[in-house]
């Protein structure tokens, strides 16, 4: 049985140069669309992609449905909808080119469509409750800070709450990238991992929590005065691992003068603080909603915006729709203290003030 198509392997090489190269998509989103074709083509036995009729397509959809991922359960909707999607690209690109336009029919790229309804399913997600600032602060008391790893960790997790940065981009921050006098982080996307690597500059907010701003900037010294780091060394190191003669053991001594590869070791630190107060895990990325909560209490339009831009949102939309909503209780209570900040008004009755209204928007 074929394993392998020549004509397809051209095929997909320039797709992958246009997807990294035309579009610069990342390359962990370039693996995904790889893994999705291969998918397809291992069902297919490998026939070309010329010959891939509508049938090839819903027998590949039905076979998704009963697909189950490493785990043993079936493949979620959001999966399916993810593979499809990255098909139909493809697809649409085949048709189009020069050197297969004629060949592949562009009318199979419909069929790699979900349902409306399991469309709706798959954009779906349950919502995640965000920490509330005093199960922040309360951690960040509990973290300890003797050794230079638990400074370290414990920096971290206040630079998360004082800046909303995203956990990527937090271990690949270099030591330069923050001015202590100004308060300030230059994410600069040429080698801060941001999202579509973009360059946000973002002061420290320190209103939600003055304890995490002290302790950043107790480390900031730290590393300047104690450690004596190069500019261009990580804001946060990696922790050095040595091999024990004794234990014959690799143990953790110190801190190194690297980055991290990724952030998964973060997310570690991160989830034993949690536990060790008792507290269940809350991601990184979730400080985000708890922050974004807090100044729609406290800060006006114009400062909402000011937050929206820190935390490099384009758009102030962006910022209130998936980090500013509310949980049935907060906006139960927020409607039940209407009027609050303002009891001048509170007995004024609607018609008078419906009036007044009325008589100002005729002006």
């Amino acid at each position: 049985m074929a394993e392998y198509n020549p004509k397809n392997e051209v095929a997909k090489k320039q797709y992958e140069e246009a997807l990294l190269h035309g579009k610069y998509r990342d390359p962990k989103t370039v693996k995904a669309v790889w893994n999705s074709i291969n998918s397809f083509e291992a069902f297919t036995s490998y026939i070309d992609f010329k010959d891939v009729t509508t049938d090839h397509v819903k027998a590949f959809k039905a076979s998704l449905e009963q697909e189950k991922n490493k785990a043993g359960e079936l493949l979620s909707i959001s999966t399916i909808r993810s593979i499809l999607g990255n098909l139909r690209e493809f697809f649409e690109w085949l048709a189009t080119h020069p050197q297969f336009i004629k060949k592949v029919d562009g009318r199979i790229t419909q069929y790699f469509r979900l349902s409306d309804n399991a469309n709706r399913a798959a954009r779906a997600s349950k919502e995640k409750t965000p920490p509330t600032l005093e199960e922040l602060e309360t951690t960040l008391k509990a973290m300890p800070y003797g050794t230079d790893i638990e400074k370290r960790d414990r920096a971290m997790f206040a630079f998360v709450i004082l800046t909303c940065i995203r956990d990527d981009a937090l271990v690949s921050l270099k030591r330069k990238d923050v001015d202590a006098d100004r308060g300030t982080v230059w994410q600069d996307p040429k080698h801060v991992r941001t999202k579509r690597r973009k360059g946000i500059l973002t002061k420290f907010l320190g209103k939600p929590m003055p304890l995490a701003e002290e302790i950043v900037m107790d480390w900031l010294k730290h590393l300047d005065e104690v450690l004596v780091i190069k500019p261009h060394d990580p804001l946060f190191p990696k922790t050095l691992m040595r091999n024990n003669p004794e234990t014959m053991a690799f143990e953790a001594q110190g801190l190194s003068r690297e980055h991290y590869a990724n952030a998964a070791q973060v997310r570690d630190i991160f989830r034993a603080a949690f536990k060790a107060v008792g507290l269940p895990y809350y991601n990184p990325h979730l400080f985000r909603n708890t922050i974004v909560k807090w100044a729609l209490k406290y800060m006006s339009q114009y400062e909402l915006k000011a937050l929206s831009q820190n935390i490099g949102h384009e758009h102030l939309a962006t910022t209130y729709s998936p980090y500013g909503k509310l949980s049935l209780d907060e906006q139960i209570d927020a409607l039940e203290k209407i009027g609050a900040k303002m009891p001048e008004l509170q007995n004024i009755p609607t018609e008078k003030l419906l009036e007044e209204v009325g008589r100002r928007t005729q002006k």
